[in-house]
């Protein structure tokens, strides 16, 4: 039964928010009725009274539009944290409205006067316009004063609301004290970092920056809970779109002055008085045969308006086309944090129908702009779209190998041909196929009509059903004339009696077809076929044009050939792609051959799910493993570079169907990768862009590099299993080399996604532990979820029974062996292990353990020189976080130097036990970081930032400060010598300057510094005299 009190899915959603610490016990039903209050005010002081609502209707329409914006799939996936913020968002969005009698009669104080010269009457011819628009309207009445201070803060109301939230005082932007008050105590029980990210949603809807996830993230956590969390993005995309598209008639939507038709407020006008639009809604899909299918997803939203008013049909028009453009923006920003960030959320929205829009009174049929072919098709075959005119060769390549793909099937390898002839005295270039060839209707329908690539019509789609093509634009022999100015073209089809021979001189002048018996074809096409033959340019160079072919051609599945002149022909490309890798390696190097042949370095090839990779690995004598070879650190190698530089690096990339589009490691970004080389095919294959410079962010594209980063990882464990079962090595060798093996994978900072690698880094066995039996296994981190609590021994003894256990084949117990070494490891529970692997060596098993767990407690043995740890699962609540939160990190760079370390000390704000550290501890170094003990000296600092209720947020801004200056007065060798160096002296007079300290107490700061002179850190990996 639907809740009056609630009567959206999206609100009753957010409510179970009360029962989570983190988001206050806020009560939705009282948020709601405080927000109606205030939204019933808008328009009361004469500001928003006749141009559109923004009362609960409105905010009810967008809540209610989620139940279509939002896909099925991704509202099973959201979280309470997802759906309070987007609500909420939702809530206080339009609350910049808000304008009082009071406010209004003080407008001269603020930023108003400027706002009218600077944005709306410029000098420009925008601004002229505008004026005389005005007058229009002025001499119907129309109080222009209160209509430009409308737009004022219509401009400005997303900040407004902003500031409100946070609580801050702004005049700039309106005198507005009493509306902010009201709104601070209505959000003030939430959480800092929930009310900053609630404050960016709110102003996002009126920002172009929703790509930045750093701002917003998709997934920010606010508790410890996995409800208390949210993808601050998503939440801000679906503010925007539900805004955008509550242009019902009860209002129009508020978005900011000059986003549409800039230089008519008059259409503006009219469209708010019509308020004729009768609904939005998405668009039943259609399917190949052009019929609606209601089962299928939908993208499509469609609008259905009235008008018998001109300038108001042009304003809605305008403002939809707008809105479409941003559905796209939005659209390609999910996509993004899909593959980058592996973000599940979904956005499908690309298109606006607006065939029911009608204007009576005028002709049904809406009227638009058509295209100069002539200039189009100069930008197509100029270089404008290509800036290499090499591509030529490539797109005439790609149509003939899918041409041989289409006619030849599965035995493309075998009976298939493509060639390329170069005849340097005529300079006559030909591209040849024993493919499909054209019947008259593709030469008409798609050869010679640009962007209209058969493999894409339906009806083709529907008898080819499993065929994947390279080409999908249907430009390729429109870019023949970047290099020629006399193309021709022979065809044959095995449906046609006929061949045909076509003769052009330019892409937009008109064409001949000659009929010829298929007896005078050359014998390579007489049955099926086409040859593209080019009258090349003087000033072209055709010889690196055909060498350059090797670049692109890497598993053509067909026999590619090029004969230059009367040399020999050379074949193009390979059978596979351990063939070709293993040629590149050889081209690079010759010396490579004899190493392949003493069985020093090999490539393996690996398939999985329409995906092949091969890569080249090298063998390790003195540790007996098999790892990934490193490319040379070069510069970028591009595919538009002269290809002979590039030449022994053909092979490594990103292949679609055998054709190479991406230059660098799969996976990878730029030169600092693997040699490896990767191909997609079949219908999960990810599409180029129409340069075929690189990959669409699809889908599929993220699909083929998490597919990379999963045949990595594969290699990685398979070299764990073989250094036990067939190299004699113990396991925890085995898993010590692991750590060193995926540093290829894990040392490069230009993963292609690291929210993928690290999501397959997670299923290395790169973690040994014992349990209460005392067996010693290897673990994944994936593993590690199953237990409770983690325990850690951190001294030299243990750390030295890691390098005996190593170097002895047998399973030897860790707990058994500290038993004998008088060390006793501290008694575990059911569900509970000792995690034996020491964080510190490796980076990759350090990062999975800490994005995971958090310290529960610390108890320290002076006397035997070791401190135990006991984890619980976790990454935030215990404790302050790990790093600097992005929106600080640019604020507190300012002050560092090259010394300081990128990770933050760590103070303990609740729940964390410790016992056994003398007085003069005051925290311990853990996996190259600072913990400090609970009781260290800045606890009166940390209390001060809690609330009533004795909550402190871990990403509360004076706590990073905190943390950050603790951070650097340990890296400058002492608390003592840091507080009494001039360095630090001028730091805090910088540092009080700024906003992010402004209510810091830096003088207490430095004040307990200085008295903790004589305070240490344990750190077991250091005993000697210089750190007692």
């Amino acid at each position: 039964m639907v809740s009056p009190e609630l009567p959206s899915a999206a609100e009753r959603n957010a409510a179970r928010a009360a029962d989570f610490e983190a988001f206050g016990g806020i009560n939705l039903v009282h948020v709601r009725r405080q927000l109606s209050s205030l939204l019933e005010l808008i328009g009361t002081g004469g500001i928003f009274d006749e141009y559109t609502k923004h009362d609960i209707r409105h905010i009810d329409g967008m809540l209610n539009s989620l139940d279509w914006i939002i896909p099925q799939e991704t509202k099973e996936i959201m979280t309470t944290g997802d759906w309070l913020l987007t609500v909420l968002g939702i809530y206080f969005h339009d609350l910049g409205m808000l304008v009082t009698k009071d406010e209004y009669r003080a407008r001269q104080h603020s930023g108003f006067e400027r706002f009218k010269q600077e944005v709306l009457i410029t000098d420009n011819d925008d601004g002229k316009e505008y004026a005389a628009r005005l007058a229009e309207l002025e001499s119907n009445d129309v109080d222009i004063e209160r209509l430009q201070y409308q737009e004022f803060v219509r401009y400005h109301h997303a900040r407004r609301i902003k500031k409100w939230i946070t609580g801050e005082a702004d005049q700039e932007f309106g005198d507005s004290g009493a509306a902010r008050t009201l709104v601070t105590e209505i959000v003030e029980k939430l959480g800092d970092t929930f009310r900053d990210d609630l404050a960016m949603v709110c102003e996002s809807h009126h920002l172009d920056d929703l790509y930045d996830t750093e701002k917003y993230p998709v997934s920010n956590p606010y508790g410890l809970h996995s409800e208390e969390c949210a993808n601050v993005q998503y939440a801000a995309v679906l503010l925007r779109t539900a805004d955008l598209l509550h242009i019902t008639k009860d209002r129009t939507p508020s978005i900011a002055y000059r986003m549409i038709t800039p230089s008519d407020p008059v259409s503006q006008f009219e469209w708010a008085k019509q308020a004729s639009v009768r609904n939005v809604r998405d668009k039943v899909a259609i399917d190949g045969d052009g019929k609606a299918d209601p089962a299928a997803p939908r993208n499509t939203v469609e609008v259905y308006a009235d008008f018998t008013n001109g300038d108001a049909f042009f304003g809605l028009t305008s403002y939809l086309s707008y809105a479409e453009q941003q559905l796209i923006e939005s659209r390609k920003w999910i996509l993004e944090s899909n593959e980058r960030l592996a973000s599940p959320h979904k956005f499908p929205w690309r298109s606006i129908d607006t065939k029911k829009v009608k204007a009576k009174g005028f002709l049904p049929e809406q009227f638009h702009f058509s295209l100069d072919d002539k200039k189009v098709l100069d930008l197509l075959t100029g270089h404008t779209l290509y800036s290499d005119s090499r591509v030529v060769l490539r797109e005439l390549l790609q149509n003939s190998i899918d041409a041989v793909r289409l006619q030849h099937g599965t035995d493309s390898a075998t009976n298939g041909h493509v060639w390329v002839k170069w005849d340097s005295n005529s300079r006559v270039m030909e591209v040849g196929d024993n493919g499909t060839g054209m019947t008259q209707s593709i030469i008409v329908n798609n050869l010679l009509k640009a962007g209209s690539s058969r493999y894409q019509e339906p009806d083709f789609k529907k008898e080819h059903p499993d065929f994947t093509p390279i080409s999908r634009f249907g430009i390729g022999v429109m870019s023949t004339f970047m290099i020629a100015d006399k193309v021709e073209v022979l065809t044959s089809h095995p449906v046609e009696e006929k061949s045909r021979h076509l003769s052009l001189r330019s892409a937009h002048g008109k064409y001949l077809v000659r009929l010829l018996d298929k007896h005078e074809l050359p014998d390579e096409i007489k049955e099926h076929g086409t040859i593209v033959r080019l009258h090349v340019r003087p000033s072209v160079e055709a010889d690196t044009i055909i060498s350059a072919a090797h670049s692109w051609i890497v598993v053509p599945n067909c026999k590619v050939s090029t004969y230059v002149d009367d040399n020999e022909p050379e074949h193009i490309g390979h059978v596979d792609l351990k063939s070709a890798l293993t040629h590149a390696l050889i081209d690079n190097d010759a010396t490579r051959a004899e190493e392949f042949a003493a069985g020093r370095i090999k490539v393996e090839e690996k398939t999985l799910d329409g995906v092949s990779m091969a890569y080249a690995l090298e063998w390790d004598d003195y540790f007996k493993h098999w790892g990934f070879m490193r490319l040379p650190n070069l510069t970028f190698i591009s595919l538009d570079e002269d290809f002979e530089d590039n030449q022994p690096f053909y092979a490594v990339g990103t292949c679609v169907e055998g054709i190479r589009v991406e230059t660098t490691s799969p996976g990878f970004r730029d030169e600092d990768g693997i040699w490896a080389c990767i191909n997609a095919f079949g219908k999960s294959a990810p599409r180029t862009d129409v340069a075929r410079r690189t990959l669409e962010a699809t889908e599929e594209r993220q699909a083929l590099i998490a597919k990379a980063y999963e045949l990595y990882c594969a290699h990685v464990s398979s070299e764990i299993d073989a250094l036990e079962s067939e190299r004699d090595q113990s396991m925890t060798y085995a898993v010590q080399e692991a750590g060193f093996l995926a540093t290829a994978l894990h040392s490069s900072r230009s993963a292609s996604s690291p929210a993928l690698l690290f999501e397959s880094l997670k299923d290395l066995p790169l973690f040994l532990g014992e349990d209460q039996s005392e067996e010693r296994k290897k673990y994944t981190a994936r593993e590690l979820d199953q237990f409770t609590a983690l325990h850690i021994r951190e001294s030299n003894v243990s750390h030295y029974a890691e390098f005996l256990l190593r170097d002895i084949p047998q399973a030897t117990s860790k707990i058994a062996l500290l038993e004998v070494l008088g060390q006793p490891a501290q008694p575990i529970e059911t569900n509970e292990l000792m995690l034996c692997s020491a964080l510190t060596s490796s980076d990759i098993a350090n990062e999975l353990i800490w994005s995971s767990w958090q310290v529960a407690s610390l108890y320290g043995n002076l006397d035997r020189r070791l401190f135990d740890v006991k984890l619980i699962q976790g990454v935030t609540g215990n404790w302050s976080p790990i790093f600097v939160p992005p929106k600080y990190n640019t604020e507190l760079r300012k002050f560092e130097d090259r010394r300081t370390p990128t990770a933050l000390s760590r103070i303990p704000i609740s729940g964390v036990e410790s016992g056994g550290f003398p007085d003069e501890i005051v925290g311990v170094v853990l996996s190259r970081r600072m913990h400090l003990l609970p009781n260290h000296p800045w606890v009166q600092m940390v209390d001060s930032y809690r609330d009533e209720e004795g909550k402190l947020d871990p990403f509360d801004r004076r706590l990073i400060c905190l943390s950050w200056l603790i951070t650097q007065a340990w890296s400058n060798g002492s608390f003592g010598k840091f507080a009494s160096g001039r360095a630090f002296q001028e730091q805090v007079k910088n540092m009080v300057r700024s906003a992010l300290f402004s209510d810091f107490d830096a003088d207490l700061f430095q004040e307990i510094l200085r008295a903790s002179s004589d305070k240490k850190l344990m750190d077991t990996r250091f005993w000697n005299r210089a750190n007692d």
